[in-house]
């Protein structure tokens, strides 16, 4: 079996714009701008001489300004720092996040709260987190994202379940998933639905859009005329949660945009 070329990056500026490419074992150039500072990267066969790859990028140019410009108009919201007090929306609803810590060998009864969280108001609720004491940063948001993610298989699971008895789809299963630029996917030929996880910070219209959206390619697989009308019968309001969705994209968000 012949050894796979490494690949192989470098940069070249075109016009201005600073591009990284790399070489691979493919027939096709791709090119990519990734948020939020508008990186641009293109992949390009090993045997692609640069001046065909200045070429492409240059009949690209004005689409890579429009990504850059989309990108820019988002206002990217200050991080977690995963302390008791911040706010983390669960299904549109703000939550006053309270990490509690659980001493070792201790009886669940014997916690502490490492910083009092605020009482919430009468539009937010508590979202409780059991960490180990003196649990660092990273272990704190990986036990939020497991709190999370009981919340998404619940909620996940019932509204896909009855949005597919209600379109009369044969669904099989229901799939939470971290996905960095997807908000769901079908399997149409095993009827799996995968949804990502970070619609559980979502407002509940958001996920019920993308459960709709997944659950109409098992009518219409592509996304023809057809299977909008299909998304449109069922959800007429559907365009309203697309456009909050673009406004709060997945690179820019407090929970999972690290």
């Amino acid at each position: 079996m012949a050894r796979r070329k490494p690949q192989v990056a470098s940069r070249i500026d075109v016009d201005g714009f600073s591009i990284e490419v790399v070489r691979k074992r493919i027939k096709h150039v791709n090119l990519r701008v990734y948020p939020p500072d508008g990186r641009v990267r293109v992949s390009a066969p090993h045997t692609m001489p640069e001046r065909f790859v200045r070429e492409v990028v240059r009949g690209r140019l004005e689409w890579i300004e429009r990504q850059r410009a989309r990108f820019a108009s988002v206002p990217v919201p200050v991080k977690l720092e995963y302390v008791s007090g911040e706010i983390v929306p669960v299904l549109g609803i703000p939550h006053v996040l309270r990490f509690v810590s659980v001493l070792p060998g201790s009886p669940p009864s014997s916690r502490a709260t490492d910083l009092p969280a605020r009482t919430p108001t009468d539009a937010e609720r508590e979202l409780t987190v059991s960490v180990p004491a003196h649990a660092d940063l990273d272990e704190r948001r990986r036990t939020l994202e497991k709190r999370l993610r009981q919340v998404a298989r619940t909620e996940f699971g019932t509204l896909t379940r009855a949005w597919a008895h209600e379109m009369g789809v044969p669904m099989t299963s229901v799939n939470v998933r971290r996905m960095t630029s997807r908000w769901g996917t079908c399997h149409v030929r095993t009827g799996k639905v995968f949804l990502n996880l970070a619609l559980v910070t979502r407002p509940r219209e958001c996920l019920t859009y993308v459960v709709v959206h997944e659950l109409a390619h098992l009518i219409v697989p592509d996304h023809s005329r057809e299977f909008w009308q299909t998304v449109e019968r069922y959800l007429p309001e559907w365009r309203v949660a697309e456009r909050r969705l673009a406004r709060e994209p997945l690179w820019a968000d407090p929970v999972w945009g690290r």
